[in-house]
């Protein structure tokens, strides 16, 4: 069977990113693959198809790119108005966070479709290699727009979010120290913050925060600890990997009222239901980033690297090219890839992840 990739133009609203640069399909064309690309898939972040046939990809159509390949490379998970598309026999690719979205799932299983999602591919070492590039773009984005909400004219405090010659330290607060936390933390240090981190693994923390020496402060996360810290902070930033249906609260309405007037908290990882941070009554966008509630400002946006596709484009494809082609090569039979397969969420439409099998549990039991 001719090995063949098919990437398509993405189709969210105010979505301009793609999953790979012309380069780096040379590498699939070089192994002896066809790259389709659909037409002008790059061309809002200067991307032209040019490019990509310089690279020996072959342009095609939005019909074309659905049915020329059983491969589809995304970036992000298919649209309603992409359903018409799946078929059965077809793997797709993408960031799914598709334990956050039922009918996304039944549509999947219905289609008979096999498909990984990115953020769970896991190396041996348990670590996760495609997270990376988007954690810490978002992590950082999550500083700027705080430290920009902060203005009066917003509802804000009025505090700078950087070191000023006789002016007390700004403060900033982290839940978590991942991709995204650690990209926080080492913005706000590295501007003259205050810092103060919560975990559930002291040693970890200290492990992994030890760059910064005695330069911030860090403990294991309890309610009592995390009240006294927020009363004075500018800044709150949720940075847990993910927040599902049941992951305790962490920042609920009495550490809300905690908090000093003016400041702001963000969820920055984002996740469904109520989560660790139920204050958020709902989830804002790139538009409308904030609003106001007990005094404090409340920002939840999920696409943060959305804001910046030229940048986030570059660094995933860098960071994933490679992992994609040997997931593309594991596909067509090449050879295994241990990494792809811990991602693959479903096969022939069946669930074959323990986390999505969990989350269609959680809701057909609570219909």
């Amino acid at each position: 069977m001719k090995k063949s990739i098919s990437i398509l133009k993405e189709t969210l609203t105010n979505e301009k990113r793609i999953i790979l640069l012309p380069n780096h399909i040379k590498k699939f064309v070089d192994s002896g693959y066809d790259v389709f690309v659909e037409n002008n898939a790059g061309a809002e972040i200067g991307l032209m198809n040019q490019q990509y046939e310089h690279n020996g990809a072959i342009i095609v159509d939005t019909e074309q790119a659905w049915n020329c390949s059983d491969l589809i490379i995304k970036y992000k998970a298919p649209t309603e108005d992409e359903y018409k598309y799946l078929r059965r026999g077809m793997t797709v690719s993408a960031i799914f966070h598709a334990e956050g979205n039922r009918t996304l799932i039944e549509k999947l299983c219905e289609k008979g479709i096999t498909a990984y999602s990115y953020e769970f591919f896991e190396t041996d070492d348990g670590y996760f290699p495609l997270a990376m590039s988007g954690g810490e773009i978002a992590g950082k984005i999550a500083f700027i727009e705080a430290a920009y909400l902060l203005q009066t004219q917003f509802g804000g405090c009025g505090r700078l979010l950087a070191d000023v010659h006789s002016v007390p330290k700004s403060k900033i607060v982290v839940i978590g120290y991942g991709n995204v936390g650690n990209a926080i933390i080492n913005m706000a240090y590295k501007l003259g913050n205050e810092v103060v981190v919560f975990g559930t693994n002291l040693a970890k923390m200290k492990k992994s925060l030890s760059c910064y020496g005695n330069g911030i402060k860090f403990y294991v996360l309890n309610k009592e600890r995390l009240m006294r810290e927020v009363k004075d902070a500018d800044a709150v930033f949720g940075a847990i990997l993910i927040s599902t249906f049941d992951t305790p609260p962490i920042i609920d309405i009495e550490v809300l009222k905690c908090m000093k007037k003016g400041s702001i908290l963000m969820d920055v990882t984002c996740g469904y239901g109520q989560g660790y941070m139920p204050t958020f009554e709902k989830q804002t966008n790139l538009k409308e980033p904030y609003y106001i509630r007990n005094g404090v400002l409340h920002c939840k946006i999920d696409n943060l690297p959305a804001a910046f596709p030229e940048t986030t484009t570059i660094a995933y494809s860098n960071n994933a090219a490679d992992y994609l082609f040997e997931m593309a090569e594991s596909i067509y039979g090449i050879k295994d890839d241990s990494i792809s397969a811990r991602g693959r969420i479903i096969k022939d439409g069946n669930i074959v992840h323990s986390v999505i099998k969990q989350h269609m549990d959680f809701y057909e039991n609570n219909k």
